[in-house]
């Protein structure tokens, strides 16, 4: 008894616990009969323990066993078939995802990791993944979310019952055909089997840039359009006109249609100037008769000097002189009348610049951009203007402030001077009378200092002397016997 399941991956192929587990396989058999399981998302991955479907509403908490949807919500759960045989030992076992001990209804699981034996007595095991393992592995791998479903959707297509051995309920009805797949309009991810590179199969980098380019153009001009600026999205600027820029400012239109008529018949030539000065923005527009005679100016006049300036010329990209195609909406666009499918921009954002048709569009924030930027630049300048002055007087007050110090200062001075002149003359001469007698008295320091030396000389004379005297004393008293001693004092005699 096998069930052929084959999802956006792959096949799997499950062989069931019949004899062991009756309710829970002929329940799950006759779900795949009636196409239950088709469409269903594997919503829970986690990877290297389960994966995890058989919910209508991809949602893990829905789902009805073919006995609820045949006698009732009242016989919706069935009791679990837990047989100690039957264990999460392999990968690949297949058991039911219950809400709880006997609640069991269409939500199944299929284990990516042997020996989880703690879910053994908590989950009735019918059946075992006998082939696409390998289907099973790629799932298991998938890239998932924070909340484990996969980033891209893999889903149940269709289910092929190869043995049932339980008969069919009475009252149960069998499609013919599997359901047709409608996606949820909130469901943003892809499918694990679109493919999401279709437009650019088979094309090389530069058509792909060039495709994504189209596109990115073709959003700006719709955007353009829908604020009005646009008359129409797929406008486009007119194949006879140039732009010059880089201009002398100077240079007035008659001299750049003179320069450029070499090069074919000019119908207009414009120089934009700006609306308040009236000086020239050194760029400007020119008009020929055909498309040939403008891509052969084009050719000639890039890069050439006009009255010293090297000037640019290219294509001209805009379209406010394209009148005739767009009827009057288009020409109240242009005179700054009414926008062309827009009802967003203010008239007098169309501000004319002196020249004959082409002028200034703004819109509102840009517009009171400008008028903020203009009172911020005035009030600055009136600040300015304030703070210098009150620098001015500050300088002011503190030289006149500096002068008067100066002068009272002099005065006290002078009068000080004229009231204690004799004062100061007497303690000059008090500092003098003392300056001389700190002089005589070094010199007397000098004289008893001389005196002194003379006086210890004496003193060392005499005791030198005395010395003397003392010791012939004693040489005469010890030694006067002896003849040695005879004839030193006869020696000393006769000295």
């Amino acid at each position: 008894m096998s069930i052929l399941i084959e999802t956006t991956l792959g096949d799997i192929v499950i062989d069931l616990y019949t004899d062991e587990c009756p309710v829970t396989t002929k329940n799950f058999l006759k779900l795949c009969k009636i196409k239950y399981y088709n469409n269903c998302l594997f919503y829970n991955v986690q990877k290297d323990f389960l994966v995890e479907t058989g919910d209508p509403t991809n949602s893990g908490t829905g789902g009805e066993s073919i006995y609820g949807l045949l006698f009732g919500q009242e016989a919706n759960h069935f009791k679990d078939e837990i047989t100690p045989k039957l264990t999460h030992h392999n990968i690949g076992t297949v058991a039911m995802a219950n809400n709880g001990k006997n609640l069991n209804a269409s939500r199944f699981y299929i284990t990516t990791r042997s020996n989880i034996n703690y879910l053994n007595d908590k989950h009735t095991i019918f059946g075992q993944v006998t082939e696409g393992l390998d289907i099973l592995n790629e799932i298991n791998n998938c890239f998932v979310d924070e909340k484990e479903r996969p980033l891209k959707n893999i889903r149940i297509l269709h289910t092929i019952i190869l043995d049932d051995p339980f008969p069919d309920f009475p009252t149960m009805e069998i499609p013919d055909q599997s359901p047709k797949f409608k996606k949820d309009e909130n469901d943003t991810r892809f499918e694990a089997d679109e493919d999401i590179d279709q437009e650019t199969k088979g094309k090389s980098k530069e058509e792909i840039d060039e495709m994504m380019d189209e596109k990115s153009a073709r959003g700006r001009s719709e955007l353009l359009e829908m604020l009005g600026v646009l008359p129409q999205a797929n406008v486009k600027p007119p194949e006879n006109v140039l732009f010059v820029c880089k201009l002398n400012p100077d240079t007035e239109s008659e001299d750049l249609e003179l320069a450029f008529s070499k090069c074919g018949v000019v119908k207009s030539c414009e120089i934009i100037k700006d609306p308040v000065s009236g000086e020239s923005l050194c760029y400007g527009f020119i008009e020929y008769e055909s498309k040939e005679q403008c891509e052969n100016a084009y050719k000639k006049m890039e890069n050439t000097f006009i009255d010293e300036r090297r000037i640019h010329v290219d294509f001209c990209q805009s379209i406010a002189k394209i009148k005739h195609m767009y009827g009057n909406g288009a020409a109240n666009f242009l005179q700054g009348g009414k926008r062309v499918n827009s009802a967003m921009v203010h008239p007098n954002h169309h501000q004319p610049t002196g020249t004959k048709g082409y002028d200034f569009v703004f819109d509102d924030k840009e517009q009171d951009d400008r008028s903020k930027k203009k009172q911020k630049f005035d009030n600055r300048d009136n600040d300015r203007r304030d703070n210098d002055r009150r620098d001015n007087d500050r300088r002011d007050d503190r030289r006149d402030y500096d002068r008067r110090d100066n002068n009272d200062r002099r005065d006290n001075n002078d009068r000080r001077d004229n009231r204690d002149g004799g004062r100061y003359d007497n303690r000059r001469d008090n500092d003098d009378r003392r300056d001389n007698d700190r002089d005589s008295g070094r010199r007397y320091g000098d004289r008893d200092n001389n005196n002194r030396d003379r006086d210890n000389r004496e003193y060392r004379r005499y005791d030198d002397q005395d010395r003397n005297r003392n010791r012939d004393r004693d040489r005469n008293d010890h030694g006067s016997n002896s003849s040695s001693s005879r004839r030193y004092n006869d020696r000393d005699r006769d000295r």
